[in-house]
């Protein structure tokens, strides 16, 4: 038996034939993976009602976990919709974002490169500026580009440099008034 792996370089597609399965491996090591894809090749869910959940843009889905891939995307447009992700808790899965380019929506303070982990039973939703810029409108897409990984096995973090961890995150969804109160 032969397997066929189709390349796509260019805008252009090779084919190679291997007399064994390419993909059984003991390791791997390189920039070469099982699958690679361009999020410029992939086209958003909409919806014009309701925001639609993070589980909607799934790319990937196993058992352990799923990724999901926000890509540039109108924004809902009948004048009673949430536009917003709303408010969840993850009770069974923890959640890591990595965001790619872009102004992203539902946070503010959040740039390309920075990455936000939400720890099971996490309650989360659209940060009070990042809100009130919704119900203004005036935008009519986002332009932001993320990956999320949401995992059921619990996510271990290791030592960072001092600056790299944003120590009041946790505390970013509380409006104004409540942080005051708080300190």
């Amino acid at each position: 038996r032969t397997w066929t792996v189709s390349v796509k370089r260019r805008n252009q597609l090779s084919t190679v034939t291997y007399p064994f399965n390419p993909l059984d491996a003991v390791g791997w090591h390189g920039d070469l993976s099982v699958v690679r894809i361009n999020w410029r090749d992939l086209r958003p869910l909409m919806s014009h009602r309701f925001h639609l959940p993070p589980s909607a843009h799934s790319t990937f889905v196993t058992g352990r976990f799923v990724v999901c891939t926000f890509v540039p995307r109108p924004l809902e447009s009948d004048p009673e919709a949430l536009r917003l992700p709303f408010f969840h808790n993850n009770d069974d899965f923890e959640e890591i974002i990595f965001y790619h380019k872009g102004s992203f929506f539902s946070r503010d303070n959040i740039h390309p490169g920075m990455m936000t982990v939400h720890p099971s039973g996490f309650t989360h939703g659209p940060h009070p500026k990042a809100f009130h810029a919704a119900t203004k409108g005036g935008k009519t897409e986002t332009d932001e580009v993320a990956v999320m990984i949401d995992t059921r096995d619990a996510i271990e973090i290791a030592d960072m440099p001092a600056g790299v961890e944003f120590d009041g995150y946790v505390g970013s969804w509380r409006p104004a008034e409540v942080k005051q109160a708080a300190e």
